[in-house]
Formats: C-alpha cells, structure tokens, sequence
C-alpha cells in the first residue's frame, strides 16, 4: 500500500507540473487577433551535374595519317540554376596521346559549340547548354577527339583522359 501510494504521489506531482508549464507558455492577451502567421522557408543551393557515356569505340581509336575525328562519348550536364552551365576540360597529358616517351596531339570537339580545342591548357566553356528540370533529364554534348598524327609515330597503345568539371553561371 505505501508503495502505491508513492507512486500516485509522484504521478500527481509530475503531472502538475507539466500542466503547470503549459499554461505559462499559453497566454493570450487581449491585444491579440484572431489571425495568426508564421513566416517560413528555406535554401536550395544551386548546383550542376554531369555524367559521362562512354562510347563502346574509345579505346579503339584510329591513330594515323587520316587524322579522323572519332567519338569517345558524350557528356550530359545539368544544372539547377535554369540557365547554362560553365564546363571545364583538362588533358592529364596536356593534348597528347601518350605511350611512354611516345606522344600524339590530338583536338577535341564538345557538341555543336566548341571545335578544335587544344588541350594544352584546360579549356572553358561557360555557355554550356544543361538541362534544368526537376527529373534529372540532362542535355547531352558529344565529344569527339582528332588524332594528329602523321602517319609516320611510332607503335604503341596511346592514351590519355580528359577531365571535366561542370559549375553554375
């Protein structure tokens, strides 16, 4: 019995106090109306996308005399922002083929919009068309790479890999 008692003392002591701190917040006065606002909101910080397809013929390029532009994929973009992206292109070999000591130039071609690029020095496009809407869907530039070789290089299996890094206008 004095433990039931205990209890239904400290239950009672507990629940007076909740109630207790309840009604101090609550207060209406009579300057109050009856509308009440409350102001809200929130940051979507802008940002782009991008995402490589590889084409199934990119580590199977034609290096000769024929200096042939070839597909190496194609790059979608998508931004946020609603308007278009900026897109930077860098060479880890600095516009060249390489195969040890062995270099080819080469140019590269982005889309409809930028043609003949030298990758000796990254390259940026800030007119980069991207795709803007709440699913995802991006807009898709090509990129197609020229060997400029003479015909006359030496054997080898040449490569090299180009960066890019996509940022909002």
């Amino acid at each position: 019995m004095k433990l039931l008692t205990k209890t239904l003392i400290i239950a009672s002591t507990v629940a007076s106090l909740s109630v207790t701190s309840l009604s101090a917040i609550a207060a209406i006065s009579v300057t109050d109306t009856n509308t009440a606002a409350f102001n809200f909101g929130g940051t979507i910080e802008a940002m782009c996308k991008v995402k490589s397809n590889g084409s199934a013929n990119a580590s199977a390029l034609v290096i000769d005399e024929t200096n042939t532009s070839q597909d190496i994929g194609s790059l979608e973009v998508w931004c946020n922002t609603g308007s278009n992206a900026t897109t930077k292109y860098a060479s880890l070999n600095n516009g060249f083929l390489v195969d040890g000591a062995n270099k080819v130039a080469y140019t590269l071609d982005v889309g409809s919009f930028a043609n003949n690029v030298d990758l000796s020095s990254e390259y940026t496009a800030s007119a980069t068309e991207a795709g803007t809407d709440k699913t995802g869907t991006s807009k898709a530039h090509t990129l197609k790479v020229t060997p400029l070789s003479t015909g006359l290089d030496m054997a080898g299996n040449y490569s090299d890999t180009i960066t890019v890094t996509v940022s909002y206008n």
